[in-house]
């Protein structure tokens, strides 16, 4: 029995599972990680550690060079070219793995979640921006270490500004903070309107909107069916470029399920390079949830002591 460690690093969560022969035994979701991101980490692998754990694993939001377990850069974690991988080795003495929080999630999902018998796969995760991976042949096709960050393809020439410095990335316009934007947006110009009462307190989160949503809003239905729409064009090209048999949407925007993913397929099927003649491929929600990325990290973690 192989017992390892994983944790899922974001923008605004740190979330520690430990795994016995890929099954979650423990789960412990911490505050968000400060200014230093290694010092929470390991604090949060501490809590869950046992004499027999054989590996950590970590998936971190961002560009992380693999399989050396550099975290270069991110928009959403602090930091620059920290090698994770070498300061979990040498602080717990066991093998660690550290990758992007999209591939992690995308193993999970391989593992035990929706993409479970699939061999090519896009996963797409949609939280505080828009994270991806991609699987190839039944493994993670990681290119030179960056594959599959296509948050940040260009949607829109001279768009909105992201948080990586750019204008017009797809992230912009289909993640969470997105749909909180149009919440903002539409409350100023409606401020005495239904949705007005829903998000008092001014709470705009993509959370309280995809709730209204799900509980039959009209305007939240329509503000997620527009973020929606966006998610759909982006994986459109997607799908022009990889041919996938599936696409999984996971994170915690992705969660939402129908309302989301409805318009998505929609636009997505009438925006099809010869739609007229292939089928859209299957658009699913992920199943694993918000502990898919942890997962993915310690089952990373353990195929390296099997």
């Amino acid at each position: 029995m192989v017992t390892s460690v994983g944790i899922d690093l974001g923008g605004t969560k740190l979330l520690a599972v430990r795994l016995e022969d890929g099954e979650v035994v423990a789960r412990e979701l911490f505050a968000t990680p400060g200014e230093d991101f290694m010092e929470s980490a390991i604090a949060a692998i501490r809590e869950l550690w046992t004499e027999d754990v054989a590996a950590v694993g970590a998936g971190i939001a961002g560009l992380v060079r693999y399989p050396e377990g550099i975290f270069v850069w991110g928009p959403h974690v602090p930091g620059t070219n920290i090698p994770v991988r070498a300061i979990l080795e040498a602080e717990f003495g066991v093998p660690a793995a550290v990758d992007n929080d999209a591939n992690t999630a995308a193993l999970a999902e391989l593992h035990a979640g929706a993409a479970v018998g699939r061999a090519d796969v896009l996963l797409v995760t949609l939280g505080t921006g828009i994270g991806g991976a991609v699987i190839a042949d039944g493994d993670v096709y990681r290119g030179s270490s960056f594959a599959g960050e296509w948050g940040h393809m260009i949607y829109q020439a001279n768009g909105l500004q992201c948080d990586c410095g750019k204008r017009g990335c797809w992230e912009t316009v289909a993640s969470g903070p997105a749909l909180a934007r149009l919440g903002r947006e539409f409350h100023a110009l409606n401020p005495g309107g239904h949705l007005a009462k829903i998000l008092q307190k001014g709470d705009f989160s993509a959370e309280t909107l995809t709730s209204a949503a799900d509980a039959g809003d009209e305007t939240a239905r329509g503000l997620v069916s527009q973020v929606g729409a966006a998610l759909g064009q982006g994986l459109c090209s997607l799908i022009a470029i990889f041919d996938p048999e599936l696409i999984v949407v996971g994170g915690g925007l992705g969660s939402v399920g129908e309302s989301l993913l409805g318009p998505a397929r929609r636009v997505a099927a009438d925006a099809l390079h010869g739609g007229s003649y292939r089928p859209l491929p299957p658009i699913v929600v992920a199943e694993l949830g918000p502990e898919a990325n942890a997962i993915g990290a310690g089952l990373l973690a353990a195929k390296m002591v099997e």
